[in-house]
């Protein structure tokens, strides 16, 4: 098994029980990740897993929910991305890596996906949308049905929200836990709680939080208030607009909501007819989540264009 594909797939050493239809699957992810930047099609990839291109493909959709060349493609641009962000190499030897004929193609696909150009990307200097590789916990994930493959699309209220925050990087699942933990502490010092649920608020920065270096985002724990006149001393106030979203539900553990969230923006976002907006997007939890076990149901709320 590819390290890559296998390192999330174990856990104190106990590798989990994975389907027989699935296993295909992540022998094809191994494989493409370690020729993300050779010519690949899907022969290429159905050959190697020994199925009929016809049934393979049906089989790669029905566990991912995409296509191996919308797959690729994805994964190709997020590499692309991380390139700009940590080298000084020029677009068109980038584009040429990724397997583009030239930087306008390139430029064309990258927007598409990121909803800018290259150009300023680099110039913004930090990711947001991503494609991850698919590890055999985000298969199981998706196989058991531990969230809406498709989302609704509602109108949501305008939320003003107290909390505590800080930046973040890469996988910052523990590191945001503690958040929580710390917020829990003083959750009372707010005045004028409205509501039962609590919000957990990511967005690109805060004007009250700085942005430690190689953070990518500034994540609030909070709870929704009637008003921001009265920030507790180490808090921070957020107003979430009133705008369209589409919702989606994380059913289970906690420790399964990244696999969750590289879905929505790595998988549905990408290949919607829908734009991320420019605005906060929110975690919602209320009474359907178990505090104590840390698992039950979150809503996920994704500003959209």
């Amino acid at each position: 098994m590819n390290a890559q594909i296998g390192r999330e797939a174990s856990l104190n050493g106990i590798e989990p029980k994975v389907p027989e239809h699935i296993m295909p699957v992540v022998k094809a992810i191994g494989f493409i990740e370690e020729r993300l930047n050779e010519p690949l099609d899907v022969k290429q990839v159905s050959g190697h897993i020994g199925f009929s291109e016809y049934y393979f493909h049906r089989m790669f959709l029905s566990v991912l929910g995409e296509s191996v060349a919308e797959y690729v493609r994805k994964r190709r641009l997020s590499e692309a991305a991380r390139r700009m962000l940590a080298k000084d190499e020029k677009l068109i030897e980038i584009a040429l890596a990724c397997g583009y004929d030239s930087q306008e193609a390139f430029t064309r696909a990258f927007k598409t996906m990121f909803g800018m150009t290259p150009g300023v990307f680099r110039k913004r200097g930090r990711m947001s949308l991503e494609k991850k590789p698919a590890t055999i916990d985000m298969m199981l994930h998706l196989e058991e049905g531990g969230l809406t493959m498709q989302p609704v699309i509602v109108e949501h209220k305008e939320e003003l929200v107290i909390g505590m925050g800080g930046s973040f990087s890469e996988n910052p699942f523990w590191e945001i836990n503690k958040l929580w933990d710390k917020f829990n502490e003083r959750e009372k010092e707010i005045p004028n709680l409205k509501g039962s649920y609590a919000l957990g608020v990511c967005m690109p920065k805060h004007d009250d939080l700085p942005v430690k270096e190689g953070d990518t985002f500034v994540y609030i724990a909070g709870r929704p208030v009637s008003t921001l006149d009265d920030v507790p001393e180490g808090m921070v106030a957020v107003k979430i607009p009133a705008r369209k979203y589409a919702k989606f539900t994380h059913k289970g553990p906690l420790t399964n909501l990244p696999h969750t969230v590289n879905y929505i923006w790595g998988t549905w976002l990408p290949k919607s007819e829908y734009k991320h907006a420019h605005s906060p997007d929110f975690e919602l939890y209320d009474e359907r989540f178990d505090v104590k076990s840390l698992s039950g149901e979150i809503d996920i709320f994704v500003p959209i264009a």
